[in-house]
């Protein structure tokens, strides 16, 4: 069953150059102690530093990689075949980095020194976008920054926030508390002033993505570390749309290489796994073959997706066309992922659940995609307005468009009389 996934010609680019067969087997030989420990994996990290792994997605002119989306998702399923813990933490900075090329192509300023120092120093990014309370949100903060002299100045909690604790930087994301109120988004060094980190990530699964909780206080933003701004909640923006698509692939990326490390090791257990009074292995058994094949499928429809949604990104597709269809791809791994690894782990029996074996972990770390934002509650609402011909937005909203509307003109209807 694992051959299905063995073959390099799956429509997916050969990234040996950039993530060589060794050094990915040295990061998967980390991720059970940063599993055990709670704590990422440092040597891994390191590892990936000596890759030049942190400016692969700079533009080459910037002295980076020059990779695009479909490379980065690549990576990003062959570091989640690895490490998922490992793949999700560091997705964060590709997301950041994906987000400074985006707005840089769009808009043309300075931000490229940014990316520079980031390709030509081998600086890890944090991404402090997720706050306590914010529902999922992508195009808000609960965090007001006043304005003062040169900048801003802030105070809050992001949580969680990966590798907050091991970053070189932060990609951080706040609102001002100027009417009407706008995001920005900086780039900040994780020893600046006012910055601290609170040990506190202990979860059930990708324990190793150490997503701490970054606290801010009174930390000032100097106004030329801020690369990008817009209205808050609004999402009529092409740099929010190709954030957001590079967030939904890459994340989905990390995933598939979890589902495909899942099914590596199930196959081989299935093999050696026996039904005595049957004399053969669970793999030669027609019934479990038959449990397992249209997970499989899914699985395979998925990787077909997100790999070609990736591919119109980087032929010049609009984002703002191809946002709801990345948001699908990352809404169907929700429930492709999760199902899939229960299903072997339900064929592979009671071995499935012991700690010796992988699979236990990937189960465990597998429900960790219902979290990431957009959130699915989020994205349902978006992509079932979108398809209606109604108002579709990534913030969560209780009220029905036609009855606000209705409210709206009943209220004016009452102030005229």
């Amino acid at each position: 069953m694992s051959g299905l996934f063995d073959h390099g010609d799956d429509g997916w680019p050969d990234v040996s150059a950039d993530l060589p067969a060794d050094a990915l087997a040295e990061v998967a030989a980390g991720a059970e102690e940063a599993d055990r420990t709670g704590r990422p994996a440092l040597r891994s990290l390191n590892l990936l530093r000596s890759l030049n792994w942190p400016g692969l997605a700079v533009p080459e002119k910037f002295l980076g990689g020059g990779a695009d989306l479909l490379r980065c998702c690549a990576l990003q399923r062959a570091l989640g075949a690895a490490d998922p813990a490992l793949a999700v933490a560091v997705n964060m900075h590709l997301f950041s980095v994906g987000l400074m090329v985006e707005h840089w192509r769009r808009r043309g300023d300075t931000s490229w020194l940014l990316m520079e120092a980031i390709a030509t120093q081998n600086r890890f990014l944090a991404s402090a976008f997720a706050e306590p309370n914010l529902g999922g949100s992508t195009t808000r903060s609960t965090m007001r920054a006043e304005s003062v002299a040169g900048g801003w100045r802030v105070s809050g909690r992001k949580r969680p926030c990966s590798l907050a604790g091991e970053a070189d930087l932060i990609c951080l994301q706040v609102q001002t508390a100027t009417t009407p109120s706008q995001v920005l988004v900086a780039l900040l060094p994780s020893t600046a002033p006012g910055l601290s980190v609170v040990r506190d990530w202990d979860a059930l699964g990708m324990r190793g993505s150490a997503s701490d909780t970054l606290v801010l206080d009174e930390c000032f933003i100097p106004k030329e570390l801020v690369f990008y701004q817009a209205p808050a909640g609004s999402e009529e923006d092409d740099v929010f749309a190709a954030g957001v698509i590079w967030f939904a692939l890459t994340a989905t990326s990390c995933y598939l290489g979890l589902a495909r490390s899942a099914v590596r090791h199930a196959g081989g257990l299935l093999h050696r796994l026996r039904i005595a009074h049957l004399g053969q292995s669970r793999a030669q058994l027609p019934s479990y073959q038959a449990t397992l094949g249209d997970p499989v499928a899914d699985l395979l429809s998925l990787e077909a997706a997100c790999a070609d949604v990736a591919r119109r990104m980087d032929s010049g597709a609009a984002p703002e066309r191809l946002v709801a269809t990345a948001l699908a791809v990352k809404q169907q791994a929700v429930r492709v992922v999760p199902a899939l690894v229960e299903t072997l782990a339900e064929a592979c029996g009671g071995a499935s659940y012991a700690r010796s074996l992988p699979l236990e972990r990937l189960w465990r770390d597998a429900q960790a995609i219902r979290f990431h934002p957009p959130t699915p509650a989020a994205t349902r609402q978006y992509l079932a307005r979108r398809a209606l011909g109604l108002p579709g937005f990534l913030d969560l909203d209780e009220a029905a468009p036609g009855l606000l509307t209705r409210d709206d003109e009943k209220g004016k209807d009452h102030a005229a009389s």
